[in-house]
């Protein structure tokens, strides 16, 4: 089935027919034409919280911005007043169900199914805290064998920042690859969780040999996270190249990322976006230049201008923080990770290492990092493994 709004020949319309059924299916939940008023998204978030609360017969005749467009503030507020005027509730038990019809209404404005999306979301978080250090082996080496635990780093750490606490200078460092895991983790959800929204897609990832290749059936949006169909005569599809912040990409990526906004915007003739979602300003964008020379018709946002633009809601921060927000304590409380247990395992195992070596911590830790054989550090010994075969 073509997508609404465009020319049966338009190339969107000759793409992977998978594909193609995800923008048609994105186009019929949008916002607009899932609720034609106020009442109607009243009426679903109390069915979803299983509240029989009497609406307001003026929220008929209101549209449903009237309600999803307000702050989370402003939403609780409303929330206790309808509470106390349509359910007579009062005290701490309209505090509690204020919280809980504040957050699903944000939820609800953001996807057709919000439990869905939010369990897609806390399962790829639980992976991820699954494999938080919780080991000393964790933090002394990386997924690359060349990855160790720099001993003079952790000696600065030791001295200058905790006045020679080596057991809080291990914590810091458990901490800082903690926190690592969770930036990457953070990028690739950004993308999908965006993807998800109402009347979004998230372009499917590239396929085949050549991946910046445009390909209608393989790869039909190379350079592309988001894709969004048109709402309404006259829109054109849009398309955006996500990031989570402005300085994600080197400024020398730029003109390869432009280049690839630019066939899209040709071959689709497409409105593009180069977006970074974490910033109040365009100065010091590491990649604009590049983006604009190569694609002078792509549109650079960030921060709230970027939110805006993917979400068509000024609320979008506030709508990516609530779905985070329920995943992430779905998660912790699956996982059961506190830093502080794992420092105090942690720091023991380097305790007994060092009284068995007779050494201080650190030395234990400079002999681990860069101890080793001839036939593994020099090049004139060094057999690098053949492809396929473990060493």
């Amino acid at each position: 089935m073509p997508l609404e709004f465009l020319i049966a020949k338009h190339p969107i319309n000759r793409i992977n027919p998978d594909v193609l059924g995800l923008l048609t299916q994105a186009q019929k939940n949008t916002f607009a034409r899932a609720f034609p008023n106020a009442h109607a998204l009243g009426i679903q978030v109390l069915d979803d919280l299983k509240l029989d609360v009497d609406l307001p017969d003026e929220w008929i005749d209101q549209p449903p911005t009237a309600i999803s467009e307000l702050s989370f503030a402003e939403l609780n507020k409303c929330y206790l007043e309808l509470l106390k005027s349509g359910a007579g509730i009062t005290g701490a038990s309209a505090q509690l169900h204020a919280v809980n019809l504040s957050q699903r209404t944000q939820l609800v404005r953001a996807f057709e199914h919000p439990d869905a999306a939010i369990a897609k979301v806390t399962a790829k978080v639980t992976e991820i805290a699954a494999t938080l250090p919780r080991t000393a082996a964790d933090i002394e080496r990386g997924r690359n064998p060349g990855d160790v635990l720099d001993p003079y780093i952790l000696a600065a750490t030791q001295t200058l920042l905790y006045g020679g606490g080596f057991q809080a200078a291990i914590g810091a460092t458990v901490a800082h690859k903690a926190l690592m895991m969770i930036e990457g983790l953070m990028g690739h959800l950004h993308e999908d969780v965006l993807g998800d929204m109402r009347g979004n897609v998230r372009a499917p990832e590239p396929r085949g040999f050549n991946q910046e290749l445009l390909d209608p059936f393989e790869n039909p949006f190379p350079g592309a996270d988001v894709v969004q169909p048109p709402t309404g005569a006259g829109e054109k599809l849009r398309v955006h190249q996500v990031k989570s912040k402005t300085g994600t990409v080197k400024g020398g990526d730029g003109k390869r990322l432009g280049e690839q906004l630019r066939k899209l915007e040709q071959y689709y003739d497409a409105d593009t976006f180069y977006d970074a979602l974490i910033g109040n300003t365009l100065r010091g964008h590491r990649s604009i230049a590049g983006v604009r020379a190569a694609s002078p018709n792509t549109v650079v946002t960030v921060g709230q201008a970027a939110f805006r633009e993917l979400t068509r809601t000024n609320l979008g921060p506030e709508l990516l923080l609530r779905v985070y927000q329920n995943a992430f304590m779905e998660a912790a409380q699956a996982t059961s990770y506190n830093v502080d247990t794992m420092v105090v395992q942690i720091f023991a195992t380097f305790q007994e290492r060092a009284e068995k070596a007779g050494e201080g911590f650190l030395e234990v830790v400079l002999h681990d990092a860069v101890g080793g054989e001839p036939k593994d550090q020099d090049s004139r010994f060094y057999v690098p493994p053949v492809r396929g075969k473990r060493t």
